[in-house]
């Protein structure tokens, strides 16, 4: 189990540098009650990407469970050697078109001030979600281990904790700095919103790499 939860840590640590949701959470900042609003953007984004990870690793993770019952060491660790292989060929790609992603327009820009902080959170998590290529790696690799359901359960709460820690960590800014957290944030904000990849294509490749070759040493002594 130990060694699951540190691999779902692995792959969950650079999906966690995510401009939109952080651009998302510090425009709901900008605007009245920011301190609530920030604590229900965290609390929405939070519960959806839990919820989807709900939703497939036990709808159709029990389905494909059914014609593997048991799974073996072999099939775990090629999970995770699976896993290791997303991760380092997304963070070369990212690498790759790290112009044209930070060329792109940021989601806080796209927002025009309406609608609810919570509904923001939750439609820009799903979003997200849509091209959330190292959670499904993590949701396979939780499907596949053979945990128990309260287990699997463990690790999808793991991994939305470290995917949602920017958002809970302005959250906790804002609630002690109060108004002075928004202009202390929003220098950073603009900054990782400008030069994301450079900072989640090197992590994601090295952690992936480190990942891919744990699991061939493990297939290698199963």
């Amino acid at each position: 189990m130990l060694k699951l939860a540190l691999t779902v840590a692995a792959i969950a640590l650079p999906d966690c540098i995510n401009p939109s949701l952080i651009g998302g959470e510090l425009f709901v900042a900008t605007r009245p009650r920011p301190r609530q609003g920030i604590a229900e953007f965290t609390l929405a984004a939070g519960i959806v990407t839990f919820v989807f990870g709900l939703a497939f690793a036990l709808g159709l993770g029990d389905l494909i469970l059914s014609f593997v019952p048991k799974p073996g060491a072999t099939v775990k660790y090629s999970l995770i050697t699976a896993a290791g292989v997303v991760m380092a060929a997304g963070g070369g790609l990212t690498w790759i078109r790290r112009k044209a992603l930070t060329a792109s327009k940021p989601a806080n820009d796209r927002s025009e001030g309406h609608g609810s902080a919570p509904l923001i959170g939750a439609g820009l998590a799903g979003i997200e979600l849509l091209t959330a290529f190292p959670y499904f790696a993590a949701i396979a690799l939780i499907v596949g281990s053979g945990v128990s359901i309260g287990g699997k359960l463990t690790l999808l709460v793991l991994y939305c904790v470290i995917y949602t820690l920017p958002l809970i960590a302005i959250a906790v800014a804002f609630a002690v700095l109060g108004d002075r957290a928004e202009r202390t944030l929003r220098p950073s904000g603009d900054w990782l919103l400008r030069h994301w990849p450079i900072i989640v294509a090197p992590l994601t490749a090295t952690l992936g790499i480190a990942v891919l070759a744990f699991g061939i040493v493990q297939l290698s002594s199963a």
